[in-house]
């Protein structure tokens, strides 16, 4: 009898593991997509330096499509701000929410 307890015991904390790792956990934050692009042409802008107020993580526009990721933004209001050598800087406000992705598109004017 003496193993079958030990067994029982050894499987029931199996299944209490299995089931821990197998449960989704509620996802407390969000994240900020968008793309910067030329405000003349449309065209991607590459490598453009994108910051938040208040800050989270800095990331910079991908060189080809322009576009940017930013994970594990707390829920609230945010600036997000693009810069780039050769054009003004511009920004745009947007609202995250948790679990959910926010659009931050930005065109960047070129410099006269």
């Amino acid at each position: 009898m003496n193993w079958f307890y030990k067994f029982n015991v050894s499987l029931i904390l199996l299944v209490t593991l299995l089931a821990c790792g197998a449960t989704p956990t509620a996802d407390n934050t969000g994240k900020i997509e968008g793309t910067v692009s030329s405000f003349s042409t449309g065209l991607p802008v590459g490598f453009a330096n994108i910051t938040t107020v208040p800050p989270t993580s800095a990331v910079t526009s991908d060189s080809t499509t322009g576009m940017f990721t930013i994970l594990h933004v707390d829920p609230g209001i945010y600036k997000v701000h693009a810069e780039k050598a050769g054009y003004d800087t511009a920004n745009v406000n947007i609202s995250v929410v948790a679990g959910e992705k926010s659009i931050a598109d930005i065109a960047l004017k070129l410099k006269p």
